[in-house]
């Protein structure tokens, strides 16, 4: 499907600066309202400026998510100007890629969200500050009809603007599917990859900034926080995704001795990293391999924080050796700072959990493999079809030559006979002229006969000649093509030995046909005074034999040789299943016999 939208670079590269400003806001000190805000609405207004990477593919989605986030913003702390400016690109994009009436409902809607969300401005606040008395000094910024009046009115100006876009309008499932095109095709996988590890690491930022003074960071060093919550950004290195699985299961490690509540977006990452080292396609990188290094990695960890000694420790977080020891009730010394971060050990229950995204990389990448396999399995299925038919079209075309061949020779022949004799009627008289006319034109007619049949055979869409023309010959009609043949002064004798009706129709016809081929090549070729045809018809098959005392030949060099009659005899005894013996040689006489067997045809 073509997408109608370029790439989305500039707008992952303006997201990104999005959740940077938020960030920044957020962490700021002095901010008025930031302080304040609970965790949860934190990571719902850091995910806001991800919108903006969809702006072009479905501005539908984006603008409304891009004003609530701003509606947000406003109300903990200052309006975020880089969501402002989402929300314009967001207009921007509705107005070029949308159809009129969805342009001018969604900006609707989208400007009128905000002042219902005012309508119940005290309960949002009452739940954003469950303590009043500290929002009482607050200024928030709330959402004005002149800013509702401003979405629409802009929406409307870059309708009149863009209306030579307006033939460019996609429907909502076009949008849709580009969307989905943007979330899942591997062309777009490292924008998705830069979108997940930054708002990865604002996630983690704010999580580890709520929780900076009630765990134990005071133990770490000063950079230590931010580097637990950078590591975040090494999910961009799609090509080695064991790099992002042992740095985030370090700084995992690093959350779980410090902090006072489980980092859950740091542990979602580490699932994720988890999750895309055992799924990632690569030739490398098999499951043999990656599955051990998971649950590896997982069963290290616990090992790890139970293991772990004073002098390791002391490395990591060199406070600790500066804390004053203290004697315990059994007469001990400990240091309280050591054993507050000792005491957070990795729970198995975190590895045995982790272990989830790991089995579901696994059912994915088996269950891609078997759609791969499924393809391949058509695929091979359709060229075996398609090699099937095309046999069957040669088949049918060599049955078609050699019916050709049969019927044109046979009767040309006759009618070249019956022409060379012409001299001898013409001093015999005007009776045998016309006969030996009459059995020329009988000849032509017949010809033209069959090869009226054959080509409405080749006509017929379903390959079933016109049953006006069938049925086709057989050894009932074995004593007509005889005395057509004896007419022209070749005395051929035939003996018929059993029901000619009761042979399957295919061998009738090859049987016909080899009679006549052979015929044919009696008065062609072989200047015999007379010829006999035998068929023994029997329950186990057809018998055939057609014997001439003419001057005989070369069987091995007639094999070899370009023409077509004996090749098309052996071609059809062969189809139905039969036996063909052609004995002969120079000057005495020619036999040609064939066995075909009842059931052993095609």
């Amino acid at each position: 499907m073509k997408q109608l939208w370029r790439t989305p670079w500039p707008d992952v590269a303006v997201a990104v600066a999005g959740l940077v400003s938020l960030q920044i806001g957020a962490a700021d000190a002095g901010a008025p309202g930031w302080p304040f805000v609970p965790l949860w609405l934190r990571l719902v207004v850091m995910l806001c400026p991800l919108l903006i990477a969809i702006r072009r593919i479905e501005p539908a989605l984006a603008l409304p998510g891009l004003v609530l986030g701003a509606y947000l913003t406003g109300l903990v702390g200052q309006p975020d100007w880089f969501l402002l400016a989402g929300v314009v690109l967001a207009l921007w994009s509705l107005a070029g890629r949308c159809r009129v009436p969805t342009v001018l409902v969604v900006a609707a809607g989208s400007a009128t969200l905000p002042l219902l969300l005012n309508q119940v401005r005290g309960r949002l606040m009452f739940a954003i500050y469950p303590d009043l008395a500290q929002a009482g000094h607050l200024v928030t910024h709330g959402w004005q009809r002149w800013q509702a009046l401003l979405v629409v009115v802009v929406a409307l100006a870059f309708l009149l603007i863009r209306r030579n876009s307006w033939a460019q309008a996609v429907t909502a499932t076009q949008r849709q599917a580009d969307l989905r095109a943007f979330l899942r095709d591997p062309e777009h996988a490292h924008q998705r990859d830069v979108l997940v590890a930054v708002a990865t690491t604002g996630l983690v930022l704010t999580e580890i900034g709520q929780d900076l003074f009630e765990g134990n960071w005071w133990s770490a060093p000063g950079w230590m926080p931010y580097a637990v919550a950078y590591a975040g950004l090494v999910l961009v290195l799609r090509r080695a995704p064991v790099v992002p699985v042992v740095v985030l299961a370090g700084a995992a490690l690093i959350a779980n001795w410090q902090a006072s509540s489980p980092i859950l977006t740091l542990y979602s990452a580490l699932g994720l990293a988890l999750y895309r080292l055992v799924v990632l396609p690569a030739h490398s990188r098999s499951l043999r391999w990656t599955v051990p290094t998971a649950i590896a990695v997982l069963a290290a960890m616990p090992l790890v924080t139970w293991r772990m000694r004073y002098p390791v420790m002391a490395l990591i977080f060199p406070s600790i050796e500066h804390r004053t020891l203290i004697t315990d009730i059994e007469g001990i010394l400990r240091n309280p700072e050591y054993d507050a971060i000792v005491a957070h050990r990795w729970p198995v229950s975190f590895a045995l959990t982790l272990l989830l995204p790991v089995c579901a990389g696994v059912a994915v990448r088996l269950y891609r493999r078997n759609v791969q396999a499924a393809q391949r399995e058509a695929e091979l299925e359709m060229v075996a079809v398609e090699r099937e038919a095309a046999r069957v079209v040669l088949t049918e075309r060599s049955h078609i030559a050699r019916d050709l061949h049969d019927v044109v020779a046979h009767a040309v022949n006759l009618m070249v006979i019956q022409a060379e004799t012409g001299p001898d009627l013409v001093r015999r008289g005007d009776a045998d002229v016309l006969a030996g006319f009459q059995r020329i034109g009988d000849a032509g007619r017949g010809a033209l006969s069959e090869l009226d049949r054959l080509l409405s055979a080749l006509r017929d869409a379903d390959g079933v000649p016109d049953p006006q023309l069938a049925p086709q010959p057989g050894l009932a009609d074995l004593p007509q093509l005889v005395t057509v043949v004896s007419g022209g002064h070749l005395p051929v004798a035939l003996d018929v030995e059993g029901d000619p009706d009761g042979p399957p129709e295919g061998q009738q016809l090859a049987a016909y046909r080899l009679v006549q081929e052979a015929l044919t090549n009696v008065v062609r070729h072989a200047k015999a005074s007379a010829a006999r045809v035998l068929v023994r018809i029997e329950e186990t098959g057809v018998r055939v034999e057609v014997a001439d005392d003419g001057s005989g030949f070369d069987v091995a060099a007639a094999g070899r040789s370009t023409r077509h009659g004996l090749a098309g005899m052996r071609e059809r005894v062969r189809i139905e299943g039969g036996t063909l013996d052609i004995r002969s040689t120079p000057g005495s006489g020619t036999t040609v016999a064939a066995w075909f067997p009842v059931g052993a045809g095609r």
